[in-house]
């Protein structure tokens, strides 16, 4: 086993660099959560079967993977505010060209392919592999874990708010036709904000160690890494076939709910998902962020399961709440897993391979929507299929992974 990596001293204005990183974060799930409500709604109005819009949004989710390991990987050679830049204005671009016109595919795909639109959850974003790697080179490690529930915290809060405001925004069109959603519009500004608070002035000392902060993964830490992705992309198969647009449309399709009641869902779910992050930190403190990832994951993948056999629009609400409770507090303790057991200046491109791992989620989406296509009771059969992914993911983490422990847990 490689010896544990070195904390290395973070640079003057750090505290502002983890503020604007969080405020980024926020802003991407408000996007993220509205267009979870709408987009499989947008399609199906637009004239897309059911099979379409699952191919549309793997499509969405495949072309985000790739530039989450296409962008980390230009570090060494151009600015990071140049970067971060180029993926808030792929946000922008998408935005405006879905609501210009989304029943012409030849608007849709070239939207979809800048890799922008994150309709199936805003963790796999290129934005996001970014952010990662430049939130734990902010932070010494006795604070990773914490300074990361803090950034999906309010990730959650965001993708809440936006669930929350899409369906009472997505009644105003501007046409008779109804076919350009406001909420397009929304995620085009949120991408214009997104660009304000990343090309805000970087503090000099952090501009000048941007060169020795970031580069490849070494051999030493890419086996590791390529392990862990592995396993990250069979839980993000599980994630695809279940993402919240396919939720929305599920609950449109079976139980005939509307797109006011499939945000009030989902916004709770984001805030219930949001408020158990709190508890991930003291719970890793004690047993630990594999256990942490383990043992709450668990759980939550059998309440995926059983969700699949729910009667009612209200008993499957709860139990997508009651799921949210616990499916998430995995997050903040995977990225600082991810964090930890590489050095510092390797973190953004490890992250940009467990964002890219999360690329399976593409594959989900066409599942789902043939599953949906043939009705009856396949309509439940990807949340079923998703749930037992998922449960053989949590056990084969812990089994190859219980035993790598992060350096501040060997201590």
């Amino acid at each position: 086993m490689a010896e544990p990596p070195l904390p290395r001293p973070v640079a003057d204005g750090a505290a502002a660099d983890r503020l604007r990183l969080t405020t980024a974060r926020g802003l991407r799930g408000l996007g993220a959560g509205a267009l979870s409500v709408v987009f499989a709604f947008d399609l199906a109005r637009g004239g897309y079967a059911a099979w379409q819009v699952g191919l549309a949004l793997g499509l969405a989710m495949a072309a985000a993977a790739a530039w989450a390991v296409v962008i980390p990987g230009r570090l060494s050679r151009l600015s990071k505010r140049t970067l971060l830049g180029f993926g808030a204005l792929s946000i922008v671009a998408g935005g405006v060209l879905v609501w210009y016109d989304a029943t012409d595919p030849w608007t849709l795909v070239p939207a979809l392919l800048l890799g922008g639109i994150v309709a199936g959850g805003s963790d796999l974003s290129p934005l996001g592999a970014l952010e990662q790697g430049l939130l734990a080179s902010s932070v010494e490690p006795s604070g990773r874990t914490r300074a990361f529930v803090h950034y999906n915290f309010v990730g959650y809060i965001g993708t809440a708010i936006g669930a929350g405001i899409a369906g009472p925004l997505s009644a105003i069109r501007f046409t008779a036709t109804g076919a350009r959603d406001p909420v397009w519009l929304l995620y085009g500004a949120v991408g214009v904000a997104l660009a304000a608070v990343y090309l805000w002035r970087d503090s000099r000392r952090a501009e000048a160690e941007r060169p020795r902060l970031f580069r490849p993964l070494s051999e030493a830490h890419r086996g590791p890494i390529l392990r862990l992705s592995g396993l990250l992309a069979v839980d993000a198969l599980g994630g695809g076939l279940v993402a919240n647009a396919l939720v929305s449309y599920y609950l449109l399709t079976r139980f005939g709910a509307s797109t006011d009641l499939v945000g009030a869902v989902l916004a709770l779910a984001s805030v219930a998902a949001g408020g158990s992050l709190l508890l991930a930190l003291p719970l890793a403190r004690r047993i630990g962020l594999v256990p942490t990832m383990v043992f709450t994951h668990l759980p939550s993948s059998l309440l995926l399961v059983l969700f699949a056999f729910v009667p009612t629009v209200a008993i499957a609400g709860a139990v997508w709440v009651a799921r949210a409770t616990i499916s998430q507090m995995d997050v903040p303790t995977r990225h600082s897993y991810t964090q930890a057991i590489v050095p510092r200046e390797e973190g953004a491109a490890a992250a940009g391979y467990t964002t890219a791992a999360r690329s399976t989620q593409a594959l989900g989406g066409p599942i789902s929507g043939a599953l949906f296509s043939a009705g009856g009771p396949w309509l439940a059969a990807p949340f079923a299929i998703a749930g037992s992914v998922k449960i053989v993911y949590d056990l084969a983490l812990y089994r190859g992974f219980r035993h790598r422990r992060p350096p501040e847990e060997e201590a």
